[in-house]
Formats: C-alpha cells, structure tokens, sequence
C-alpha cells in the first residue's frame, strides 16, 4: 500500500508520493468516458464522478484536486484514482514477469486502473461493443444530457447547464427504447434497458457483485443481454477492482498474438488462458499496459492480426 502525503494549499489539495501517475493517460486511456482536456499540454481535465463535478491537474508526478473541495470528495478522489495502490511494485512484478510488458510499461508508466461506479460502467462497457472510444463518449454524454440531473457548482451553489449526473437504473428503467436510441447508443438500447430494469426492481444486486469469487462474478454479470467476456470483465477489473480481469479486444487479440503466438491465428479462449496464467493477479494491470502500448505505438505493424 502506497503511502500517499496528502496537502490543501489554499482551496486545493495535492497528493503526493504517488509515483508513477501519469494524469493523462490513465484518463485517455480507454477505461473511462467522461473526462475532458481543460488546460495546456494536456496535464488538466475536468470530468464527471459519481455526481461530482471534478477539475483535476498534474504537476510532476503530483495529482492536484482543484477546490473548494469537502473532505467526502477528497476522499472519493483518492479511492477512485486507486491512490492508495502501489503502482510502483506492479509495475516491477510485470516487469519480472515478462520483459516484453516492460516496454510497454516504459512506454507509458503510471497508468493506474480507476475505481468506478458500477452502475455506469456497466452501462457505458455495453455501450462500447463495436465501438469506438470517441462514440462510447458521445453516447454517455447524451445519456447524462437527456437523463441525468444538472449537477450545482460547488463554489457559486447554482446549476450548472455543462455538467450532468449518470442517470441512476430507476431513471433509465423508465426510458422508452427510442429515447435511448437517440443517445446513439444503437442496437445496445435494448440492453440497457433490460439491465435498468433488473438493477432498478432489486432483481439483480450490482453492487453485490464485489463480494463474488472473480468466476462467479463474471459468471453473473454474463447473464445480461450485451454482456459477454469482454464486457464482463471490463466491468469487473475498472469498477470492481478484479486484477485477475483481462478484457479482449481487437487490440488486445493483436498484440497478444504479436507477442506470443508468432502472429498466429489462436481462439480468444486460448488468449485468456494464456494471460490468465502468465499474469495472474496481475492479468488487468497488463492488459492495460498492452493495449495502449498496441494503439499508441505499434498501430498498423499490427492490424489485421484480429
């Protein structure tokens, strides 16, 4: 466990001692959708968490929460940027483990998993099958837009018309199928709904999911239409915390079978085995690393290995 040093300098806080953090690609990254660039060369954002409005910045390797900020949203910062991770340690265990995830590591290190809702990363992962990451945005952005609740600014007290609230199950639950469809979130409108409705009538405890064994839990989340594996453990390793998660994507089946199966065609099954027992309880944390490292840099010496 890291220990962080935690400040308030004026209205702000500062949290230090949390190296390697790297703000910018830990949002851009493509495990949360609701953040945007609000300051020069990128080091500043401004994003939506759990009904909060929050402006973040980094300075060196030190997170800065722009305030006035109460102690409940200091806190939720720290828990959801998984401050309290040594991020340093796994890092070098991946390292260890295979030098190959090094490089991508060294690419980009500091990329640190987030803690985020359920509920919305439930519905923005079914949003994002067959999808690309500039869509998945626009349509959580309409959702909170059409269905969630301004939310006040926190140092004048009135509504702000920029920023909305994730529209909680009971909302979504009420929905017609078309106003979703106009949130452009295509054939996964059904879905939604469905999984509103289950989570919004007690039929299906979301948030009970945590308390599962990683099968078990990834084998309830799959009961939902628009779940499969990917989804699943998209949900389960960036808003439950399951390490041994490890999504598969298009970029990811490219970069694993670049890396180690001679570009060969192989079953996505094999794939998950494979990283299951090479990484463990590590396997989310590379994914991770892999598949930005597969965006970012390698790019086309690696399409078409879908």
């Amino acid at each position: 466990m890291a220990d962080v040093v935690v400040e308030v300098s004026g209205s702000d806080v500062r949290f230090s001692k949390i190296s390697p953090f790297n703000l910018k690609d830990t949002l851009m990254c493509g495990q949360a959708f609701r953040w945007t660039s609000t300051g020069c060369d990128n080091c500043a954002y401004t994003g939506v968490v759990k009904g909060k409005v929050l402006r973040v910045r980094q300075e060196h390797e030190c997170l800065i929460l722009e305030g006035p900020v109460d102690e409940d949203t200091r806190n939720m910062v720290m828990d959801y940027f998984a401050l309290d991770v040594d991020l340093g340690e796994i890092e070098n265990r991946l390292r260890e483990i295979d030098p190959a995830v090094g490089v991508a590591i060294d690419f980009s290190p500091g990329i640190r998993l987030l803690r985020q809702d359920p509920w919305e990363a439930m519905v923005t992962f079914i949003i994002s099958a067959r999808n690309s990451i500039p869509l998945i945005r626009r349509s959580v952005e309409l959702l909170a837009e059409k269905h969630g609740d301004p939310i006040p600014q926190g140092h004048r007290g009135d509504a702000c018309d920029l920023h909305f609230s994730f529209p909680d199950p009971g909302v979504l639950a009420d929905a017609d199928i078309e106003e979703l469809l106009e949130c452009r979130t295509g054939f996964k409108a059904p879905y939604i709904k469905e999984a509103a409705m289950r989570i919004a009538s007690g039929d299906f405890d979301l948030y009970g999911v945590g308390d599962l064994e990683y099968p078990e839990a990834k084998k309830r989340l799959m009961e939902f239409k628009g779940i499969g594996n990917k989804v699943a453990d998209c949900i389960l390793l960036f808003a439950f915390g399951f390490y041994q998660a490890f999504p598969i994507d298009v970029w990811v089946t490219r970069i694993m079978r670049y890396l180690y199966f001679d570009s060969k065609k192989v079953p996505l099954r094999v794939i998950s085995e494979f990283a299951h027992e090479k990484f463990g309880d590590l396997a989310g944390y590379a994914q991770q690393y892999l598949f930005y490292y597969a965006r970012n840099m390698l790019g086309a010496e690696i399409r078409g290995l879908e």
